[in-house]
């Protein structure tokens, strides 16, 4: 298929907005290219951020992620009544607390659920 010419390289303009603005959300990415006639998803926006990243911030990344669930399965397990370390997965239909802590912030970065959604869906063709 030939490649389409003429119109914004919509890739790097979602790059070049998020070097202006590193915390912005992909939501508000969309809209903002949206105004300047750059029309993307806020699913879009989250690829290209998440394969733009660099790989320094993706190790620090998964870094900060085990800390923050290894210190959450020590605290939650006091707090909620359980004994430290246990974990609320009895079978494979169940979620653990844990997992769906970090289900909802990656959500609050995709934008929403279906974005979510859409984006697990493109990865799982990508892994498939």
């Amino acid at each position: 298929m030939a490649k389409k010419s003429g119109g914004p390289n919509k890739s790097q303009a979602i790059r070049d907005y998020y070097g202006a603005n590193p915390d912005a959300k992909p939501m508000e990415v969309a809209a903002e290219l949206g105004k300047k006639g750059i029309v993307v998803s806020p699913a879009f926006v989250s690829t290209v951020k998440s394969t733009t990243m660099g790989k320094s911030a993706k190790k620090s990344a998964r870094k900060s992620a085990k800390k923050s669930t290894a210190s959450a399965k020590k605290s939650t397990g006091a707090k909620r009544g359980r004994p430290a370390g246990s974990t609320t997965k009895a079978s494979s239909n169940e979620v653990s607390l844990d997992s769906l802590l970090q289900v909802k912030k990656i959500v609050e970065e995709m934008g929403s659920v279906q974005d979510a959604k859409n984006a697990l869906t493109a990865l799982e063709k990508l892994m498939g």
